[in-house]
């Protein structure tokens, strides 16, 4: 069984939550604000990074330390990540980072078309100079990562690119529901780009759908996401079945 008490894993984590210490923050250092500032970020950027892998176990104890604190907020991001899907909690037994199965796939990647297609079509009708120059310059950034093959920059700079979508949506309750499928999304966009030529694919076709927004064209950058998110979840899930089959 893989633990999270080993301590190259330590190490990295510690590593981790060093930087969100380190962030500027109003808020009072109670246990909700550590657990939503410090413990639930750390934790989440080392399962969607694979430092934390399928079936490895979170050792309470082991993760204050690590972390730089209580047991409280560790307690509380382990239900905030069992929320995101990442963790799966059993009862007397244990918290373990949840396996990534095809149906989780299939359902995640279903959930974002309905909601990304949506908010491309509301960004659409109210694309500002200011919106299209950000998303010029997430382009810009995305591609700078395909010429070095960086796909972990790469998917960084594509979770900023469709925040940006988002948020030119200007649409609260949509936004809310599609933030709380950003950790499995995140998961899944690294899985995706471990695909040969998927980084590529996916810079491309993010080119077209940036140009039907500025030419205003809804439904046809409503179309070009979901050719997108098909073509990812078709990705993801070769991905998964080559390392089932290894």
């Amino acid at each position: 069984m893989i633990e999270t008490d080993d301590a190259n894993t330590a190490q990295q984590l510690a590593e981790i939550a060093s930087r969100y210490h380190a962030t500027p923050r109003h808020e009072a250092a109670s246990a909700d604000a550590l657990s939503d500032l410090v413990v639930v970020p750390t934790l989440r950027e080392a399962i969607v990074s694979n430092i934390l892998k399928p079936g490895t176990r979170l050792i309470e104890v082991a993760l204050t330390r690590q972390l730089g604190v209580s047991r409280t907020p560790v307690r509380e991001a382990f239900l905030q990540l069992e929320r995101e899907g990442l963790v799966t909690v059993v009862a007397r037994t244990g918290v373990f980072v949840r396996q990534v199965t095809p149906r989780d796939v299939d359902e995640i990647y279903t959930v974002r078309s309905a909601l990304e297609s949506l908010a491309i079509e509301l960004a659409a009708r109210q694309l500002t100079a200011v919106g299209k120059a950000q998303l010029d310059e997430a382009l810009e950034a995305m591609h700078r990562c395909v010429e070095s093959a960086d796909p972990v920059g790469y998917t960084e700079e594509l979770d900023g690119f469709y925040a940006i979508v988002m948020r030119l949506a200007d649409n609260a309750v949509l936004q809310h529901t599609h933030d709380s499928l950003l950790g499995p999304v995140r998961r899944l966009r690294r899985i995706a780009m471990s695909s040969s030529g998927r980084m590529r694919a996916s810079y491309e076709q993010s080119v077209r759908i940036r140009d039907a927004l500025t030419a205003r064209d809804g439904p046809s950058a409503a179309l070009l996401i979901r050719e997108q998110l098909a073509n990812a979840c078709t990705a993801a899930k070769a991905v998964l079945q080559a390392s089932a089959g290894g």
